[in-house]
This record gives C-alpha cells, sequence and structure tokens, in this order.
C-alpha cells in the first residue's frame, strides 16, 4: 500500500492524448473483451463510462496515475460511472462526483486500492481464486450459474447478491490488464467508515433461505417483487414451502403448485393472498389487530406461550418458526401456516359452484337455449361476455365444448349476467315467426343464425348484477343494444323491456349463481329492433303470398 501512496503523481503523454479524445460509449457487451494499447492507466482514460473512476484517481493520494502508468503487471477491476451512482444512492449523496468529492481522500484511497491487485493473469479469473489487493483484503471469484464471472467483496454476505459483475475486459494492455465492473468494491474498513448497512434485503432472505423459495416465487407470479423491495419497516409473515402446500390443499385438485395461477382472477386472489402476510408498519409486534398491505385487511396478533401466533379469515392459526429475522428493510417472521384472507375463502367457495354453461345445461327448462347456443356456436360467450373466462384447450372443437356438461378444466376469471329464456319463452318466439320456425333447426340460413346470434347477445350484460342490484333504467348488452329494467309497482318482481315496447319479461327465478356470473331465467326471449324488423319482413313476405 506504501507503493500506491507515495509516488508523485504524473500523466504520460499517451494518458492526456487518450483523455481529449476519449470515448463515450459503455463499456463492451458483458463477458467481451475491449482491445485498446496502453497502460492500465491509458484505457482507464479511454473509456467515457469511467470518468468518476479518472477523477477518483487523481484526487486521491497515492499517486495512482503515475503507478498505473508504471511497469507492472497490474489486474484493475474498473468500476463504471453507473457503479459510483449507486454507491452515491446508498450513501445519500446526488451523484457518483458528489460523492468523490465529499469522501475522506485518506478512505478513497484505500477504496481504490481495493481495486488493485498486483500481477496479471491473461487467462482470466477463476472460480474460487483468492486475490490479495493492494490494500491488504481479498476478493474472492467466482463464476455464477450463467457464466458471468463476479467478484465478492465484503459486502457480501451468504444471503446477499451483491457481488460485482466483470462486464468486460481489455487484456492487452502493455502493463496489466483492465476488468471492467459494475459495482465500487467495498473492504470491511470502508463499510464500517462509511455506515453501509450490509444486511440483505428481506427479498434477498427468501431468495437465500430454501424453506421460503415458494414464496419467492408467489411473490414474483403475483408481481410483488418491486413491492417488497419498496418496504421501509415492515413485518412480513413468511409461510415456509410445506405452509404454502396447505394453499393448493385449500383451492382444490386442479392446483397443484403456482403455475396453477395462471389468469387474472388467479393471480389477482394470490396477489391479495401474498399482501396479507405483509404488516404494514409494524417493526415490533404486539397484540391485537395488525394492519396488512391488503385493502386494509388485518391480521389477528395473538401471544402465546411468550410468542405470537396468527389469526387469519380461517379457524386455525399460524405460528412461528422462526422469529425476527433482521433485513435491511424490515423484519421477517417464518410461519407454519400460509394466511388466508376473507376474499381467497370467498374464491375457493366460488370455485366449488358451477358455471353459467353448466347452469343452462343441467336446467331442463333452458334446453332450447342450449340448443341455440350451440347452434350459433356462442357456448364459450355465453360463459363469459368477454370471451376471456374460459378457454378452450388446443384439442378441444367447439362440438366437443358444446356437447360437455361440466366443463372442469375451464378456469374462472371474469363475469357475466345472462338473463336466460325458458323453453316456453322460445316456444311463444316461434309463435310470433310462423309456421317455418318451429325449433332452433328452423335458423337454417347464414342470414338467420346471425339473427339468431343477435338476440342470444341481446341476453348477456357485462359483469355480475344480482337481481336486487337491477335498478330502473338502461343496460347496456353484449349485442351493442340497450334493454330497460322496469321495476314492477305492487310486485317484488323485475321486469324487463325490450324493442318490442309492449310485451316485457318477467324474471321467474332470479339469481341462479355461477362462479363466472350469474343468471336470471326470464319468461319471454328479449328482441332487439333487428329482430322486430326480421318478424315484420316476415309478415309482409306472407301477405304478399
Amino acid at each position: 500500500m506504501t507503493k500506491f501512496r507515495n509516488l508523485s503523481i504524473y500523466l504520460t503523454v499517451s494518458a492526456l492524448c487518450a483523455l481529449t479524445s476519449c470515448s463515450n460509449d459503455d463499456d463492451a457487451t458483458s463477458g467481451g473483451a475491449v482491445e485498446s494499447q496502453g497502460t492500465v492507466a491509458d484505457i482507464v482514460y479511454s473509456k467515457g463510462s469511467l470518468t468518476n473512476l479518472r477523477f477518483a484517481l487523481e484526487n486521491a493520494p497515492g499517486d495512482f496515475v503515475a503507478t498505473l502508468n508504471g511497469d507492472g503487471p497490474f489486474t484493475v477491476f474498473a468500476p463504471s460511472n453507473t457503479a459510483f451512482k449507486d454507491l452515491a444512492d446508498e450513501l445519500g449523496y446526488k451523484s457518483g462526483g458528489d460523492l468523490l468529492t465529499n469522501i475522506d481522500p485518506d478512505l478513497l484511497s484505500e477504496i481504490l486500492n481495493y481495486h488493485v491487485v498486483a500481477g496479471a493473469n491473461a487467462d482470466g479469473l477463476s472460480d474460487g481464486a483468492i486475490l490479495t489487493t493492494a490494500f491488504g483484503a481479498d476478493l474472492t471469484v467466482a463464476i455464477s450459474k450463467d457464466g458471468d464471472t463476479q467478484l465478492l467483496d465484503a459486502t457480501e454476505l451468504p444471503q446477499t447478491e451483491t457481488a460485482a459483475k466483470v462486464t468486460a475486459s481489455n487484456p492487452d494492455a502493455t502493463n496489466g490488464i483492465v476488468h471492467f465492473v459494475d459495482k465500487v468494491l467495498l473492504p470491511q474498513k470502508a463499510i464500517e467508515t462509511l455506515g453501509i448497512d450490509i444486511r440483505p434485503s428481506i427479498l434477498d432472505w427468501g431468495k437465500a433461505t430454501g424453506e421460503l423459495s415458494v414464496l419467492v416465487s408467489a411473490l414474483e407470479v403475483a408481481g410483488l417483487t418491486e413491492t417488497i423491495k419498496g418496504l421501509d419497516s415492515a413485518t412480513v409473515l413468511a409461510p415456509t414451502n410445506q405452509a404454502i402446500q396447505g394453499l393448493f390443499e385449500a383451492f382444490g385438485d386442479d392446483y397443484n403448485s403456482l403455475q396453477d395461477f395462471d389468469n387474472e382472477a388467479e393471480i389477482a386472489v394470490l396477489g391479495k393472498i401474498m399482501k396479507y402476510h405483509l404488516l404494514l408498519d409494524a417493526p415490533n409486534l404486539l397484540a391485537g389487530k395488525a394492519e396488512t398491505a391488503y385493502e386494509g385487511s388485518s391480521v389477528e396478533v395473538i401471544s402465546e406461550n411468550g410468542g405470537f401466533v396468527f389469526g387469519d379469515a380461517t379457524d386455525i392459526n399460524a405460528n412461528t418458526v422462526t422469529a425476527d429475522i433482521e433485513a435491511k428493510n424490515g423484519t421477517v417472521r417464518v410461519i407454519d401456516k400460509i394466511l388466508l384472507p376473507q376474499a381467497a375463502l370467498d374464491f375457493i367457495a366460488l370455485l366449488d359452484t358451477d358455471d353459467l354453461t353448466t347452469i343452462v345445461v343441467a336446467d331442463p327448462q333452458l334446453s332450447v337455449l342450449e340448443e341455440a347456443l350451440t347452434a350459433t356456436k356462442l357456448v364459450e360467450t355465453f360463459a363469459d361476455a368477454t370471451n376471456e373466462s374460459f378457454v378452450q384447450g388446443d384439442d378441444e372443437s367447439d362440438e366437443d365444448f358444446a356437447k360437455r356438461s361440466a366443463p372442469d378444466n375451464y378456469t374462472y376469471f371474469k363475469s357475466a349476467t345472462v338473463f336466460a329464456p325458458t323453453d316456453d319463452a322460445f316456444a311463444d318466439l316461434f309463435a310470433i315467426l310462423g309456421d317455418d320456425y318451429t325449433s332452433i333447426a328452423s335458423f337454417e340460413t347464414e342470414k338467420e343464425l346471425a339473427l339468431l346470434k343477435e338476440i342470444l347477445l341481446y341476453h348477456v350484460v357485462p359483469g355480475k348484477v344480482a337481481s336486487a342490484d337491477l335498478k330502473a333504467g338502461s343496460l347496456t348488452t353484449v349485442s351493442g343494444s340497450d334493454i330497460e329494467i322496469i321495476n314492477s309497482i305492487g310486485t317484488e318482481h323485475v321486469t324487463i323491456g325490450d324493442a318490442t315496447n309492449d310485451v316485457n319479461a318477467k324474471i321467474v327465478t332470479p339469481d341462479v349463481s355461477a362462479r363466472n356470473g350469474v343468471a336470471h331465467v326470464v319468461d319471454k326471449v328479449l328482441l332487439p329492433k333487428s329482430a322486430i324488423i326480421f318478424i315484420q319482413s316476415l309478415k309482409t313476405e306472407e301477405a304478399v303470398n
């Protein structure tokens, strides 16, 4: 270290020339070689992405520039401007330049010496190699599973991912080799002097703990990784891998892993469950209700045997496995049961119900409606007006789907409200259409099937609307036309008006609940304006004949 601190600072002619023509480009592609002639100092000066390092070399005591232009050989690990900016952010400085202007010069010299190793290995860095730096402290080389060369400094812990990655190398310096790295390397003395918190983050703890691997994956599936990174002082109740198996068991046979949470509604409920494990503003647990990150819900914190257990919407509490794991941005408490909010229980109950298609197929008074849906290939649309709640398998035809009475492999997603006409209601429609229409099979031409399809879509409203929520006024159907909700005076029934403007439909069986919506059985086929025009054309044609 004495050698680096006592030589006079000077710039060679080649270094000055390199400085006046330095590039602003970023370092070469990760792992690539940067070909440039000159000393290791020249190479540093030739890179526009290393201006912070140049400033540090020039302003720290120790004659670094002169030394790195000397005989060597040297191995230099050169942090990028971004690496200095990252360190500045952690220490509360505005920029890398701001950090270097204000840092203690002697400390800066020690940090720079930690980036220099005597000697040069032209064959690269081997996994597990221990490098003794000019500062005296060691660096460890590690090759990641992706093949990246990394350097482990004093910030590296078993639970952290703070390694510096070698992004590129220049093995052609006249007096050594330069490896470009994406992190400022820090010895233990610098960590202590600067007061850097090297504790792992909550997410780092989870990633480094084998029994929490499924939890980490669940957070990723639910899109909550950034939420966890952004925590400040929360307490995370972390269910073990075995505990999360209880989630799959609660959801039923179709759920065996996180891969089965593969649509919007499932991912949304998984997100609610995960947020239910984040106790906000709870650095010190106290018995009582603890607010969670899920929409103001709370978990019951129960004092028991000198510790805590946690209550959710079920009648089984979660026990603490490991308490008070201190992380950089909060506290981790490992528990033996996954906590379920009421929303999860509601979702589970919904999974046990039939879908709208099954309800239609199973109701004997809706057999003609089933035939109509099959003829128009609207079974899937009828089940969900958005065509997003049930997705057919690649090997299943429309005909196979229409014949199936219980589409168990179809997944809950969005919802629809269906006004389902009875068989008698269709019989009345056939009577209005005339003798040529005695059943759904009478709709033979493309024009007739298109009309039948529009009529059916005129019975579907996006969203789940219970009968009690059917307020007087118009509702826009999937067909694009409106129906009119009419509250009949003196009755408990809701009637529905269509384009006929004379005969209304009455809900005879309200609120047939389904996992993807609700069905209201009605005693009349609702007719849009196009159907009225069609009926009038039939009467005109009959009169002419």
